[in-house]
């Protein structure tokens, strides 16, 4: 082995040692730099070093972070930016040293604290998945890597390329301005396409097939082989003819709708088959399309007054919307409504933009602050309302239409019908604000009965809402599917939400409390569910100002958390008047970071 002294190698530090984040590590030590150190929370992280990283020191990670030239941040979107601010805060991060975080969700303005230390910053996204173990390093010879940096930062963008190279891999560039649809992009393609590999495997298996997995193999590669290269073109046999009958009797067996495919069939997300009138599912006995609920005409043509497909178009009307929305599905477009109470602000972006790269799609963004989930004491009033600012973030964002109803328009006078969420809507959030989900789960059931959409985007911020709104679509046989978007965060880790505008800048500070005791309670989530809220706890009571409600661990149902696997941490306080929640994914037991 060559031993010559290389001064130009870079000392590596590792957080965490996750799959991602140990198979780079073990990329850049091939290559010569030299990994000082990693931290690995969880016994398979642990292991995974070892077999990795060899003869590393196993840390904590400020210890890893001060030794390094290198620090690779490899942990989850959630925990990045208390992590930044914690290695800052404690001076772990100095100036001059390559600062690299590897969250595809992320860009660089998540590491502005190091930034402003003089550090080079820089985001490397791997477009491959990870099985953290050595043949990884095989498949990155193959791979592409995103690359993001500043812009105008060429320094930090060549040297992000060159770590790339160095790896064996092919950089791209991915500025700041296209990430989110480049990282959507992604995780749709690969999210999607195994989705729908396990929907051909499980009706196989359902008609005896023993190997469904074999007889696939051959196929699927060669059409994905042919999608790559040709794009549509690669479509083959009754989707290809525009046999709708087919389609029609081949899509009341699949478990899940695929509406490029069948946007006709009606399954609710995670519905699991059982026959043609299994529920969900469209059938025989069950209407495939919505019910002509308003009495609209949708032979009518569509005039620019209704839509346009180069500017965004407001509607107050409940009955004319519908009539265009209808027409559009008739048409072949798919729709996907982004429900909001207005007061937009990046987070509402991000909804809009996951509803972006939906194909063939126009999106409904609606506007309207829902009288009925505000209980007696709250902040209807002064609840922000900037509906000319709103307007111009849609147009913005390429929304086509704007859904702006009036209270009256909602609800007509002598309207007494409202949605009763069931039990857990009695709970965490509902029994700190009684009837509040009922009043949710009424207005979002109007605007998809107006609406008529193939997808209805939602944020994670609002957990318990996520999961209720799936209830009721399932429930209730809505035939769309309900997308959970991932919370979006400022620098220092607090949840945006139109609320935060009510607090002062001192308020501001204390706020980030919430998240910062989420993380800490995820960084210890494998020593199991008490440590995660002594962590969580232990951080909010460093904050006096910040008056809790409820602190609780659930499973990502929000039934019992389990002993070990995937749960949600969730949270609750004012700081203030100004009442805010947040929560965060947390992986129980042993398991990887």
């Amino acid at each position: 082995m060559d031993a010559t002294p290389r001064p130009a190698r870079l000392a590596v530090g590792v957080i965490s040692a996750g799959r991602v984040g140990s198979v780079l590590g073990a990329a850049l030590a091939r290559t010569g730099h030299v990994v000082v150190g990693a931290c690995a929370v969880s016994q398979a992280s642990r292991n995974r070093a070892e077999e990795l990283l060899p003869g590393v020191p196993i840390e904590d990670p400020t210890e890893v972070a001060a030794r390094s030239d290198l620090v690779l941040l490899a942990v989850p979107d959630d925990e990045l930016a208390g992590l930044v601010k914690g290695l800052v805060a404690t001076g772990s991060l100095r100036a001059g040293q390559i600062i690299v975080h590897t969250s595809g969700a992320q860009g660089v303005k998540i590491l502005e604290p190091a930034a402003e230390l003089g550090a080079l910053t820089l985001a490397l996204h791997p477009v491959m998945t990870f099985t953290g173990r050595s043949e990884d390093l095989l498949r990155m010879s193959a791979a592409c890597v995103g690359v993001t940096a500043a812009d105008g930062d060429e320094v930090a963008w060549s040297v992000g390329e060159a770590l790339v190279v160095e790896m064996d891999a092919e950089p791209i560039r991915v500025p700041e301005a296209v990430r989110p649809l480049y990282h959507a992009a992604l995780a749709h393609g690969a999210n999607h396409l195994i989705t729908l590999v396990r929907d051909a495997a499980d009706l196989l298996t359902n008609a005896g097939v023993a190997n469904a997995e074999r007889l696939l193999g051959p196929l699927l590669s060669a059409a994905l082989d042919n999608a790559l290269r040709h794009g549509d073109r690669a479509l083959t046999g009754p989707v290809a003819r525009g046999d709708t009958g087919t389609l029609r009797s081949t899509s009341t067996c699949s478990p899940r709708r695929h509406p490029r495919l069948c946007p006709a069939t009606a399954c609710s997300p995670g519905a699991p088959p059982s026959g043609p009138n299994a529920p969900g599912c469209s059938s025989p006995t069950r209407p495939t399309t919505f019910a002509p609920l308003l009495r609209t005409d949708v032979t009518k043509p569509l005039t620019k007054d209704d839509y346009r497909p180069d500017d965004v178009t407001v509607h107050r009307d409940p009955q004319r919307l519908n009539r265009v929305v209808r027409t559009l599905r008739n048409a072949g477009r798919n729709v996907a409504l982004v429900p909001t109470m207005g007061a937009l602000h990046a987070g509402h972006r991000q909804l809009i933009r996951e509803a972006q790269v939906m194909q063939n799609t126009v999106i409904v963004v609606s506007i309207f602050v829902n009288p009925l989930q505000f209980g007696p004491n709250e902040d209807l009033a002064k609840y922000p309302r900037q509906f000319e600012s709103d307007v111009d973030i849609c147009r913005g964002e390429r929304v086509g239409l704007v859904f702006a109803p009036s209270v009256e328009d909602m609800y007509p006078a002598g309207a007494q019908v409202t949605v009763h969420p069931g039990p857990l809507g009695d709970e965490l959030e509902g029994a700190s604000r009684p009837g509040h989900f009922e009043g949710v789960l009424t207005v979002v059931s109007k605007l998809f009965n107006i609406v008529q959409p193939t997808y209805a985007v939602f944020g994670q911020k609002d957990y318990q809402q996520l999961q209720l709104i799936h209830k009721m679509a399932r429930d209730l046989n809505f035939p769309l599917d309900v997308v959970g978007v991932p919370t979006v965060r400022e620098q220092d880790g607090l949840a945006l939400s139109s609320r935060n505008a009510y607090l002062t800048p001192e308020q501001r500070q204390q706020a980030v409390a919430l998240s910062a005791a989420l993380t800490a309670g995820a960084h210890v989530s494998s020593q199991g569910a008490d440590a995660v809220l002594k962590a969580a706890h232990d951080v909010l009571a460093q904050v006096p100002e910040v008056e809790l409600d409820y602190l609780e661990l659930r499973g990502t149902d929000l039934g019992p958390a389990p002993e070990n696997g995937d749960a949600r941490l969730l949270v609750a306080a004012r700081v203030g008047s100004t009442r805010l929640i947040d929560n965060i994914a947390v992986l129980l037991g042993e398991g990887d970071e």
